[in-house]
C-alpha cells in the first residue's frame, strides 16, 4: 500500500450517530421477557382474586362470573399505572429489574410517558388472539411482540448472565408457561362453565323422571323394561317424553340397560362437551 496511515476528513463525514446504546444491548430473550412479564402481574393477579374472594365471602357480592370480571377490570388500572411509570424514562418494573432488561424506544432513547401507557395498554391487543402478539417475539428480528411495534418500542438485555443463569430463567419460564397454558385449556375447554352445568342438570332431572318411569312400571308388572315406548305410555302423554329427551339429551344417546330386576341408565347431555350422565337402581335384598 502506497498509504499505510488511516486518514480522514471530519468535514467530509456526513449524517448524526443514533444514540449509543447500553453496552451489551442485544434484544431480550423471549424466556426472560415472559418471566419478567410473570413477575410484574403476579401481585395484580393475586390481588383481584383475594378481594373478589372476600367480597363473596362477605356477602359483598353474589358469586358470578360477570362479578368476578368486573373486579378484575378493577385492578387492570393499577397495573397500567405501574407498568407506564416504570417502563418509561429509562426505569424497570421489578420483574424487569431482576431480569437485567429495560424497554427502550426502537432507536434506543427511553421510553417517553405516553408511549409506556400505549405499549402497557397494547398487552392485552397482543393477548387478544390466543397471545400471539406476545408469540411474535420469538420469530421476529429483533425479538420484538406486537406491542412492540404498536408502541414503537424494543426490550434489551443490560446485565449479562452465566450458562447456568441462562438455563435457569429458561426453564423456568416454559415451566410456568406449560402450567398456565394447561390452567387456561382447563379453564375454558375441560372444566364445565355454568351453562355446561345447567345442562347436565337438564340431562340428569330427565333420566330421574325416566327411572321413576321404571318404578312405576315395575310396580305395576313386576320387572323393569328397556322399552322406552311402554315407559312413556305410562304417562299418558308419550310425545311430552320424546321432546324433553331430545331438548335434554344429545340424539341417540339414552340408553336402558335391565334384567328385569335393577337397571341403568345412561345418556349424554347437550353440552359442548356431551357429558354423561347416568342412573342406576339398587338391587333388591336376596330374601325380598
Amino acid at each position: 500500500m502506497e498509504n499505510e496511515n488511516f486518514q480522514f476528513n471530519p468535514e467530509t463525514v456526513g449524517g448524526i450517530l443514533p444514540p449509543e446504546e447500553p453496552r451489551g444491548a442485544a434484544p431480550a430473550g423471549f424466556s426472560e421477557r415472559f418471566l419478567a412479564y410473570a413477575i410484574d402481574a403476579a401481585p395484580f393477579v393475586a390481588g383481584a382474586y383475594v378481594t373478589f374472594l372476600v367480597m363473596v365471602r362477605s356477602g359483598a357480592v353474589e358469586y358470578s362470573a360477570a362479578a368476578e370480571l368486573r373486579c378484575k377490570l378493577l385492578w387492570i388500572l393499577p397495573y397500567l399505572v405501574y407498568e407506564t411509570l416504570l417502563s418509561s424514562g429509562g426505569r424497570a418494573t421489578l420483574g424487569k429489574y431482576l431480569l437485567g432488561i429495560r424497554v427502550k424506544a426502537a432507536d434506543g432513547s427511553d421510553l417517553s410517558v405516553s408511549r409506556a401507557f400505549i405499549r402497557s395498554g397494547s398487552y392485552f391487543v397482543s393477548a387478544a388472539v390466543l397471545n400471539l402478539g406476545y408469540l411474535m417475539a420469538l420469530v421476529t428480528p429483533e425479538k420484538r411482540a406486537l406491542h412492540d411495534y404498536i408502541c414503537g418500542s424494543r426490550v434489551i438485555s443490560v446485565k449479562e448472565r452465566g450458562e447456568w443463569a441462562d438455563g435457569l430463567v429458561l426453564v423456568v419460564s416454559w415451566a410456568l408457561m406449560a402450567v398456565l397454558t394447561g390452567s387456561w385449556i382447563n379453564s375454558n375447554f375441560l372444566r364445565l362453565t355454568p351453562e355446561a352445568k345447567e345442562k347436565v342438570v337438564m340431562a340428569e332431572t330427565t333420566l330421574s323422571k325416566v327411572a321413576k318411569l321404571e318404578e312405576i312400571h315395575r310396580f305395576k308388572y313386576g320387572r323393569y323394561t328397556e322399552d322406552l315406548t311402554r315407559l312413556a305410555a305410562l304417562t299418558g302423554n308419550p310425545d311430552a317424553v320424546r321432546r324433553e329427551i331430545m331438548r335434554t339429551l344429545e340424539p341417540d344417546t339414552l340408553v336402558l340397560s335391565t334384567d328385569g330386576r335393577a337397571y341403568v341408565i345412561s345418556g349424554k347431555a347437550r353440552n359442548w362437551l356431551k357429558t354423561e350422565v347416568s342412573v342406576t337402581s339398587i338391587p333388591p335384598q336376596k330374601n325380598q
